[in-house]
C-alpha cells in the first residue's frame, strides 16, 4: 500500500518542476535554443559591431575627402601661379597699349599744332610769293613791250627787226599772262581746297588718337579690374579649401581609430 503513495509524490515533483522551469524549445535547425539573457547580449554585441563599421566607414569616407581636399589645393595653387603668369603678360600689354596710345596722342597734338602754327602760313606765304613772281614778269614783259613799241615805232627803217622783236616782246607777255593764270588757280586749290584737306586729316588724326587713348584707359582700368577681383577668388578659393582641408583633419582627430 506505501509504494502508489510514493508514486504519486513522486509524480506531483515532476509536475512541479515542470511548471517551475519550462522546457527550452528547439530551434529551426534542430539546435537548443539559447536562453534569454545570451540572446540579449548577442544583440548588443551585434549592434556595437554595426556601429563600429559605420564609424569606420565615415572616417573612411573623411579620408578620402581630405585626400582630395589637398589635391585641390595643390590644383588651385599651380592654377594660382598659371593665372599669375597671364596676368603679368596681359599687364604688359596693357602698358604698352598705353605707351604707345599716348606716344600717338602726342605726336598728332603735335603734328596738327606745328601745321597750325608754321606749315601753312609758310606754304601759303610760298605759295604768294610764287604768284608774285608770275605778276611782276608779266608787268615787266608789258613794260619791255611797251619799251620796244615806242622805240621802233619812230624807227622807220628795220621794218623786219622790229617786227621779230615785237613779236618776241608779244611772246613774253603772253606766256606770263598764262603764268599768272595758272599760278592764281593754283593758289586757289591749294589756299581752299589742299590745306584745309591736310589741316582736316591731322584734326581727324588728332581726334581718332584722342579716341584711343581714352579707350587705352578704359580697357586698362577694366583689366586692373578683372585682374584684382581673380586674383581674389583665387585666394578665397584656396582659403576655403584650406579651412575644409583643417575642419576634416579636426575632426578626423577627434575620432578613435
Amino acid at each position: 500500500m506505501r509504494t502508489p503513495f510514493l508514486l504519486g509524490t513522486f509524480l506531483v515533483s515532476m509536475i512541479a518542476t515542470a511548471c517551475a522551469s519550462p522546457p527550452t524549445a528547439p530551434s529551426p535547425d534542430g539546435a537548443v535554443a539559447k536562453p534569454a539573457a545570451n540572446a540579449g547580449q548577442d544583440g548588443d554585441k551585434e549592434q556595437a559591431d554595426g556601429k563600429g563599421k559605420e564609424k569606420a566607414a565615415a572616417r573612411k569616407q573623411k579620408n578620402k575627402e581630405l585626400r582630395n581636399k589637398e589635391r585641390e589645393v595643390e590644383t588651385a595653387k599651380v592654377e594660382q601661379q598659371i593665372a599669375e603668369i597671364e596676368r603679368a603678360v596681359r599687364q604688359r600689354g596693357i602698358e604698352l597699349a598705353l605707351h604707345k596710345a599716348a606716344a600717338e596722342l602726342t605726336k598728332a597734338r603735335a603734328d596738327l599744332e606745328v601745321f597750325l602754327a608754321t606749315v601753312k602760313p609758310r606754304e601759303l606765304e610760298e605759295k604768294r610769293i610764287g604768284l608774285d613772281q608770275s605778276l611782276h614778269r608779266l608787268e615787266h614783259s608789258k613794260d619791255e613791250l611797251g619799251e620796244l613799241v615806242a622805240m621802233y615805232e619812230a624807227d622807220e627803217f628795220a621794218k623786219t627787226t622790229k617786227e621779230l622783236v615785237l613779236k618776241r616782246g608779244r611772246r613774253e607777255v603772253e606766256m606770263a599772262e598764262r603764268y599768272l593764270a595758272v599760278a592764281q588757280k593754283e593758289m586757289q586749290h591749294f589756299e581752299q581746297v589742299v590745306l584745309p584737306q591736310r589741316e582736316r586729316e591731322l584734326r581727324d588724326k588728332f581726334v581718332d588718337a584722342e579716341h584711343e587713348q581714352r579707350k587705352a584707359d578704359s580697357e586698362a582700368a577694366k583689366a586692373r579690374l578683372e585682374i584684382a577681383q581673380a586674383t581674389k577668388k583665387e585666394a578665397q578659393r584656396l582659403a576655403d579649401l584650406q579651412e575644409e582641408i583643417a575642419e576634416l583633419r579636426a575632426e578626423l582627430a577627434k575620432e578613435t581609430p
